[in-house]
Protein backbone atom coordinates (compact mmCIF):
# COMPACT_ATOMS: atom_id res chain seq x y z
CA UNK A 1 0.00 0.00 0.00
CA UNK A 2 1.38 3.01 -1.06
CA UNK A 3 0.64 6.50 1.34
CA UNK A 4 -0.28 9.41 0.23
CA UNK A 5 0.30 12.42 2.71
CA UNK A 6 -2.41 14.91 1.41
CA UNK A 7 -2.05 18.51 2.68
CA UNK A 8 -5.17 20.28 2.78
CA UNK A 9 -5.91 23.44 1.11
CA UNK A 10 -5.53 26.36 2.30
CA UNK A 11 -8.48 27.91 4.53
CA UNK A 12 -9.53 30.42 1.29
CA UNK A 13 -9.87 27.40 -0.70
CA UNK A 14 -12.20 25.92 1.42
CA UNK A 15 -15.86 26.31 0.92
CA UNK A 16 -17.17 25.66 4.27
CA UNK A 17 -14.96 29.21 5.33
CA UNK A 18 -16.42 31.31 2.28
CA UNK A 19 -20.00 29.71 3.22
CA UNK A 20 -19.58 31.06 6.89
CA UNK A 21 -17.94 34.55 6.08
CA UNK A 22 -19.81 35.59 3.48
CA UNK A 23 -23.73 36.36 4.95
CA UNK A 24 -22.28 37.94 7.85
CA UNK A 25 -19.90 40.36 5.96
CA UNK A 26 -22.85 41.05 3.14
CA UNK A 27 -25.20 42.14 5.95
CA UNK A 28 -22.46 44.84 7.21
CA UNK A 29 -21.70 46.12 4.02
CA UNK A 30 -25.45 46.19 3.23
CA UNK A 31 -26.22 47.78 6.65
CA UNK A 32 -23.19 50.15 6.37
CA UNK A 33 -24.47 51.32 2.90
CA UNK A 34 -28.18 51.73 4.01
CA UNK A 35 -26.87 54.00 6.83
CA UNK A 36 -24.53 56.21 4.56
CA UNK A 37 -27.89 56.09 2.48
CA UNK A 38 -29.98 57.56 5.43
CA UNK A 39 -27.96 60.28 6.29
CA UNK A 40 -26.86 61.32 2.88
CA UNK A 41 -30.77 62.04 2.08
CA UNK A 42 -32.68 62.53 5.56
CA UNK A 43 -35.66 64.10 5.70
CA UNK A 44 -36.27 67.58 7.31
CA UNK A 45 -40.11 67.69 7.08
CA UNK A 46 -40.79 69.31 10.01
CA UNK A 47 -40.18 73.08 10.27
CA UNK A 48 -41.12 76.02 13.32
CA UNK A 49 -41.67 75.37 16.69
CA UNK A 50 -43.20 72.05 16.91
CA UNK A 51 -42.95 69.13 19.52
CA UNK A 52 -43.80 65.44 19.23
CA UNK A 53 -47.01 64.97 21.21
CA UNK A 54 -47.99 60.99 21.18
CA UNK A 55 -47.49 59.97 17.54
CA UNK A 56 -47.62 63.35 16.05
CA UNK A 57 -46.30 66.82 16.00
CA UNK A 58 -48.55 70.14 17.46
CA UNK A 59 -47.33 73.94 16.90
CA UNK A 60 -46.38 74.55 20.22
CA UNK A 61 -45.07 78.80 18.66
CA UNK A 62 -45.63 81.50 20.95
CA UNK A 63 -45.05 83.70 17.92
CA UNK A 64 -48.18 82.03 15.86
CA UNK A 65 -50.18 82.90 18.93
CA UNK A 66 -49.09 86.88 19.41
CA UNK A 67 -50.22 87.00 15.43
CA UNK A 68 -53.75 85.23 16.60
CA UNK A 69 -53.96 88.18 19.37
CA UNK A 70 -52.23 90.88 17.45
CA UNK A 71 -55.32 90.01 15.06
CA UNK A 72 -52.09 90.16 12.14
CA UNK A 73 -53.26 88.62 8.85
CA UNK A 74 -51.71 88.60 5.81
CA UNK A 75 -52.39 88.72 1.90
CA UNK A 76 -49.78 87.33 -0.77
CA UNK A 77 -49.82 87.47 -4.45
CA UNK A 78 -47.75 84.67 -5.37
CA UNK A 79 -45.37 85.73 -8.47
CA UNK A 80 -46.20 85.09 -12.15
CA UNK A 81 -43.58 85.44 -14.29
CA UNK A 82 -41.28 88.36 -13.07
CA UNK A 83 -40.81 86.35 -9.76
CA UNK A 84 -42.00 89.20 -7.26
CA UNK A 85 -43.45 87.98 -3.74
CA UNK A 86 -45.68 91.16 -2.72
CA UNK A 87 -47.65 90.86 0.75
CA UNK A 88 -49.43 93.51 2.42
CA UNK A 89 -50.08 92.85 6.44
CA UNK A 90 -53.22 93.85 8.16
CA UNK A 91 -53.27 94.28 12.36
CA UNK A 92 -51.33 95.28 14.95
CA UNK A 93 -47.96 93.85 13.45
CA UNK A 94 -45.30 96.77 14.77
CA UNK A 95 -44.79 98.32 10.78
CA UNK A 96 -41.45 96.38 10.28
CA UNK A 97 -39.10 97.71 7.63
CA UNK A 98 -38.65 94.13 6.68
CA UNK A 99 -40.38 90.69 6.47
CA UNK A 100 -38.71 87.28 6.74
CA UNK A 101 -40.31 84.49 4.43
CA UNK A 102 -39.58 81.09 4.21
CA UNK A 103 -41.14 79.06 1.72
CA UNK A 104 -40.62 75.30 3.05
CA UNK A 105 -40.80 72.65 0.61
CA UNK A 106 -43.49 70.21 1.80
CA UNK A 107 -41.13 67.32 1.51
CA UNK A 108 -37.43 68.19 0.91
CA UNK A 109 -35.42 70.36 2.49
CA UNK A 110 -33.41 71.22 0.11
CA UNK A 111 -35.97 72.48 -1.87
CA UNK A 112 -36.57 75.52 0.77
CA UNK A 113 -36.17 79.11 0.32
CA UNK A 114 -35.54 82.36 2.39
CA UNK A 115 -36.06 85.47 1.45
CA UNK A 116 -36.41 89.30 3.01
CA UNK A 117 -39.28 91.47 2.02
CA UNK A 118 -38.57 94.91 2.29
CA UNK A 119 -41.40 97.52 2.79
CA UNK A 120 -42.42 99.29 -0.66
CA UNK A 121 -45.32 101.46 0.84
CA UNK A 122 -47.45 101.21 4.22
CA UNK A 123 -48.25 97.75 4.87
CA UNK A 124 -47.22 96.31 1.30
CA UNK A 125 -43.86 94.89 1.23
CA UNK A 126 -42.40 92.73 -1.73
CA UNK A 127 -39.33 90.74 -2.34
CA UNK A 128 -38.24 88.51 -5.61
CA UNK A 129 -38.14 84.43 -5.05
CA UNK A 130 -35.06 83.07 -5.83
CA UNK A 131 -36.63 79.72 -8.04
CA UNK A 132 -40.20 79.95 -9.41
CA UNK A 133 -42.73 77.27 -7.07
CA UNK A 134 -42.93 74.25 -8.40
CA UNK A 135 -44.56 72.22 -6.28
CA UNK A 136 -46.40 72.87 -2.87
CA UNK A 137 -44.42 74.98 -0.09
CA UNK A 138 -45.40 76.55 3.58
CA UNK A 139 -45.47 79.64 4.01
CA UNK A 140 -43.79 81.33 6.62
CA UNK A 141 -43.85 85.24 7.17
CA UNK A 142 -42.61 87.28 10.13
CA UNK A 143 -40.99 89.95 11.79
CA UNK A 144 -37.32 89.57 11.61
CA UNK A 145 -37.56 89.20 15.66
CA UNK A 146 -39.93 86.66 14.92
CA UNK A 147 -42.32 88.16 17.75
CA UNK A 148 -45.51 86.99 16.01
CA UNK A 149 -45.57 84.58 12.76
CA UNK A 150 -48.34 83.87 9.43
CA UNK A 151 -48.45 80.20 8.11
CA UNK A 152 -49.96 78.62 5.53
CA UNK A 153 -50.18 76.36 2.49
CA UNK A 154 -49.16 77.45 -1.61
CA UNK A 155 -49.03 75.73 -4.70
CA UNK A 156 -47.64 76.45 -7.71
CA UNK A 157 -51.21 77.41 -9.19
CA UNK A 158 -52.28 79.78 -6.63
CA UNK A 159 -51.93 83.28 -7.13
CA UNK A 160 -53.16 84.58 -4.04
CA UNK A 161 -52.42 83.23 -0.05
CA UNK A 162 -54.23 85.02 2.62
CA UNK A 163 -52.76 84.01 6.14
CA UNK A 164 -53.88 84.90 9.55
CA UNK A 165 -57.38 86.10 10.57
CA UNK A 166 -60.01 84.30 8.78
CA UNK A 167 -57.76 82.42 6.75
CA UNK A 168 -57.83 78.52 6.78
CA UNK A 169 -55.66 76.71 9.25
CA UNK A 170 -52.14 75.44 7.92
Amino acid sequence: MSATNATPAPWYRQFWAWFVIVPPLTAVIAGTSTVMIANKHADNLVTGDFSKVGLGYQSTSAARAAAVDRGISARAVLPEADGTLRVTLNGIHGDPAQLAVILAHATQGERDQRLTLVRVDGNRYEGRLPVALDERHYLIITDPDERWRLEGRVTPQMTEARLGAGADAP
